[in-house]
C-alpha cells in the first residue's frame, strides 16, 4: 500500500489471506500503521498493528475489498490479472484518530505467493560470530521439506517442517515452526532436544523478529532468504556471553537450482594427519570449480591465504618463524592477482604442511582439562589456516567462500600421558611415587639436557624468560614450574619454589632422562612425588607443569636436536586439601580399549588419614561418575580415621577417539575429592 502523500502514515495491510467463494471474499491480513518520524534519521513509531478481517468481492475482473484494522477502515478497489496473480487498484482509508488520517486515492498492489510447502534444498553460508569466528566464510548444504498449513482466511498460516544440515558442526538437523503471511515467513529453529536454536530471519542476541522473503526464482519455484541472517545457540557453537553463529540462509522449494552457489571447493576442508615435526613436508590439494547455474564465467576471482588465528600469512609458529603451511595454484597467473573460471572449469590449490610446533597437552585441555591458556607461540595444538575464495556473485550476500585448513604437529620426544593427578596431601607428607615416561617418536637420536648446577629460576615466584636457543648449560633438562605464557618469541615461566622453605611441592625423585641422548623409539623414565610446602596455598589444589628441555635445532645445529625444544607437555595436578588420601593418585590412565568392549579394572584405595589435622570420620554421600566408565568399591556408608577402602574402576568406551571422564567422590556435607579418567576408543 502507497503511503499518504501528506505522510501522516506508513504501513497498511502487509499480507495475508483470501477464500474466495461464489464471487464472495472473506479473509485476514496482517497490518502496521506507523507515525513517521519526527526528525531525519529517526525510526518510524508503530502506533496499531494486529490482525485485520478482509470482506469483499470479485466480480469477473474487478475487485471490492474492505479491511477493517484497528481504528481505521481501508477501503479497496482494483482489478485480478487475467492469469489471477496479481491484483491492482485505488484505496481509501477513515481517519484513525491519532493514528493516521483519512486519506484517497492511493495505489495499492497484492501478488500471489505460492505455498511454501515441498522438499527444499539449499545452503547456510555462515558469517562467523562470538566464539565461532573459525566458521566464517563456509558454505554447508541443508535439505529438507516444509509444510504450510490449510488457508483457512486466517491473517496467517504455519508453516513445519525439518531441515538437515551437511557437515555444520553446531547442528545437523533441526525442525523448524513458525507462520507465513503474505510473503513474509518467520521459522523458529528446534534442535532434537526441543531447544530453540535461534530463527531464520533474525541474529543471535537480538529480540525483534525479522521476516524470511518468499520471492519467485528464474530458474522455476521460490526462494526463502533470510536478509538479516539465521541465528544458532547450540552448545557446539555458543560460549558463554556470546550469540552463537550467525549466517545467511537460501531454501529453494520446486527448483534445484536456485540457491547453488556460484563456486565449489573440494573437498569442503583439509585435515592433515599427525606428522613429526622437521620431516618434508606433505601435501593436499582443493579443486576449485566455477558451478555457477547461470552457465556463465566468473570473471574477478581472487585467492586469500591465511593462518589461524594470527592472520599473519608467513604463519610463524614455534621459534624458529619458519611457515607450517604454503599454497601455490594453477588458478591465478601470479599470487593474489584475479583470474576467471569458464562454465564448468575447475583450478587446482595446493596446500603443504611442515609443522613446526606441537602442543603435548593440548588434546586434553580442548575436553575439559586446566592448560595453558595459549599455547607456545600464540598458536593450538591443531594449527589451523584457511583458504578463501572471493566471488563476483553469490546466492546470498556473502560473496566469500572459506575453506579450513588444519594439522597437527608431533615432538620427538612424546609423554606417557599428558597429565599426573596426585590427591590431597597435608604438610610434611609426600604422597605416592607417580612415573613419566618419555620415548623418541622420530628418526634421529634426541638430547635432553642435561642438569646444571643451578637452575635459572630466580627468587621464588620470579618470572623467568626461556633463552632461545636451547643449549647444554642453559637450562636443566627437566623441571617444575607454576605457570606458562608467551613472551614476545620466546615463553616465561614460575619455578616450582615455596617462598618459606625454599624447596618446590613437586620433586622429581628419579631422572634417567637428562643428559640423556634417547635413540629412535628409546624411552627414558621420570618419578615425581607431591610433598606440599607451608608457604604454598593449597586450598584450590595446585596446577603445575613438568618442562622438558631438548638440544634445539638451529641453522647450525642440525643433529640430535628438536625443533620445539622446551615444552611443557605433563600437567601435574592435586586435589583440595582433605584428609581423604589416594593411592596411587586422582587419575588412571586405561590406555586403548575397543569401542563397545570393557576393560580389565583399575584399582585406587583411599585411606583416612589420622595424621591429617582435621581428620575425622568420614561419611560419604555418593559418587558422580562422568563419562564412558564404571565403578564399584568396597566403602560403604563411612570411613573411620585409619581406615581403608578400594575402588575398582572399568573403562568401556562408546567413541573412537580420546574419552575422558571422572569420579567425584562426595562426603562429609558437600566436600569432594576427584579422580581423572583418561583412555582412548578404537
Amino acid at each position: 500500500m502507497a503511503a499518504p502523500s501528506d505522510g501522516s502514515f506508513v504501513g497498511g495491510l502487509e499480507g495475508g489471506f483470501l477464500l474466495q467463494s461464489n464471487g464472495a471474499v472473506t479473509g485476514g491480513a496482517v497490518y502496521s500503521i506507523a507515525l513517521p518520524p519526527s526528525q531525519t534519521g529517526a525510526t518510524a513509531t508503530v502506533c496499531n498493528s494486529g490482525s485485520a478481517s478482509v470482506t469483499g468481492t470479485i466480480d469477473g475482473q474487478n475487485v471490492t475489498l474492505t479491511a477493517t484494522a484497528g481504528a481505521q477502515t481501508f477501503s479497496l478497489t482494483g482489478t485480478l490479472s487475467s492469469d489471477q496473480s496479481t491484483m491492482t487498484g485505488t484505496y481509501k482509508s477513515t481517519d484513525g484518530q491519532g493514528c493516521g488520517t483519512a486519506q484517497g486515492g492511493l495505489r495499492w498492489r497484492a501478488v500471489a505467493v505460492p505455498s511454501v510447502t515441498g522438499v527444499v534444498q539449499g545452503s547456510f553460508h555462515s558469517t562467523g560470530s562470538g566464539a565461532v569466528t573459525i566458521l566464517k566464510d563456509q558454505d554447508f548444504s541443508v535439505t529438507g521439506s516444509l509444510v504450510q498449513g490449510t488457508n483457512i482466511g486466517a491473517s496467517a498460516a504455519t508453516v513445519t517442517g525439518t531441515l538437515t544440515f551437511q557437515a555444520y558442526p553446531c547442528m545437523s538437523t533441526a525442525s523448524v515452526n513458525g507462520q507465513i503471511s503474505g510473503n513474509s515467513l518467520i521459522l523458529q529453529i528446534i534442535t532434537p532436544d526441543g531447544l530453540n536454536a535461534g530463527q531464520i530471519g533474525t541474529q543471535p542476541g537480538k529480540s525483534v523478529p525479522s521476516e524470511v522473503m518468499v520471492s519467485s526464482s528464474s530458474s522455476g519455484g521460490v526462494v526463502l532468504q533470510g536478509a538479516n541472517g539465521y541465528g544458532v545457540s547450540t552448545k557446539s557453537c555458543k560460549a558463554a556471553n556470546t550469540p552463537g553463529d550467525v549466517g545467511n540462509i537460501c531454501l529453494a522449494l520446486g527448483s534445484s537450482t536456485a540457491c547453488t552457489q556460484p563456486i565449489t571447493l573440494t573437498p569442503a576442508t583439509l585435515s592433515f594427519p599427525a606428522q613429526l615435526l622437521g620431516l618434508a613436508p606433505t601435501i593436499q590439494t582443493f579443486s576449485l570449480t566455477n558451478t555457477d547455474p547461470s552457465g556463465t564465467t566468473l570473471n574477478g576471482l581472487q585467492l586469500a591465504f591465511r593462518v589461524v588465528p594470527t592472520g599473519d600469512t608467513s604463519n610463524p609458529s614455534d621459534f624458529n618463524l619458519l611457515p607450517s603451511f604454503s599454497e601455490v595454484d594453477n588458478c591465478s597467473p601470479s599470487p593474489g592477482s584475479a583470474f576467471s573460471l569458464t562454465p564448468q572449469q575447475s583450478c587446482t590449490i595446493s596446500i603443504s604442511f611442515s609443522p613446526q610446533q606441537s602442543c603435548p597437552w593440548m588434546p586434553l585441555a580442548s575436553l575439559g582439562g586446566a592448560a595453558p591458556s595459549q599455547c607456545p607461540p600464540f598458536l593450538p595444538a591443531a594449527q589451523k589456516a584457511i583458504l578463501t575464495v572471493s566471488s563476483s556473485t553469490s546466492a546470498d550476500s556473502d560473496e566469500a567462500f572459506a575453506a579450513p585448513i588444519s594439522g597437527t604437529g608431533l615432538s620427538a620426544l612424546e609423554p606417557s600421558t599428558p597429565e599426573i593427578d596426585f590427591g590431597a596431601e597435608a604438610v610434611s607428607e609426600t604422597s605416592p611415587a607417580q612415573v613419566v615416561t618419555f620415548t623418541n617418536q622420530s628418526f634421529s637420536p634426541v638430547l635432553v639436557l642435561p642438569p646444571v648446577d643451578a637452575a635459572p629460576c630466580g627468587n621464588p615466584g620470579q618470572t623467568v624468560l626461556l633463552p632461545r636457543p636451547l643449549t647444554p648449560g642453559a637450562m636443566p633438562g627437566l623441571q617444575v614450574v607454576t605457570s606458562i605464557s608467551p613472551t614476545g618469541s620466546s615463553v616465561s615461566y614460575v619455578c616450582d619454589i615455596d617462598p618459606v622453605s625454599k624447596v618446590p611441592n613437586f620433586k622429581i625423585t628419579a631422572d634417567a632422562c637428562s643428559g640423556t641422548l634417547l635413540a629412535p623409539q628409546q624411552s627414558c623414565v621420570v618419578v615425581l612425588v607431591f610433598a606440599p610446602q607451608p608457604g604454598t596455598g593449597l586450598a584450590s589444589g595446585l596446577d603445575y607443569f613438568l618442562e622438558l628441555n631438548t638440544l634445539q635445532c638451529t641453522s647450525s645445529t642440525t643433529s640430535n636436536c628438536e625443533i620445539d625444544s622446551g615444552r611443557f607437555p605433563v600437567e601435574l595436578k592435586t586435589n583440595v586439601p582433605s584428609p581423604l588420601r589416594m593411592s596411587p593418585g586422582a587419575g588412571l590412565e586405561f590406555g586403548t580399549q575397543l569401542v563397545g568392549s570393557l576393560s580389565d579394572p583399575l584399582q585406587i584405595t583411599l585411606y583416612n588419614d589420622p595424621a591429617d589435622l582435621n581428620s575425622a570420620t568420614i561419611n560419604f554421600t555418593g559418587n558422580i561418575l562422568q563419562g564412558d566408565y564404571l565403578e564399584t568399591d568396597d566403602c560403604g556408608f563411612s570411613l573411620n580415621p585409619g581406615g581403608s577402602c578400594v575402588l575398582n574402576i572399568t573403562f568401556k568406551p562408546k567413541v573412537k577417539g580420546f574419552d575422558q571422564g571422572s569420579l567425584t567422590i562426595t562426603y562429609n556435607g558437600g566436600q569432594t575429592q576427584i579422580i581423572n579418567l583418561r583412555g582412548t576408543g578404537q
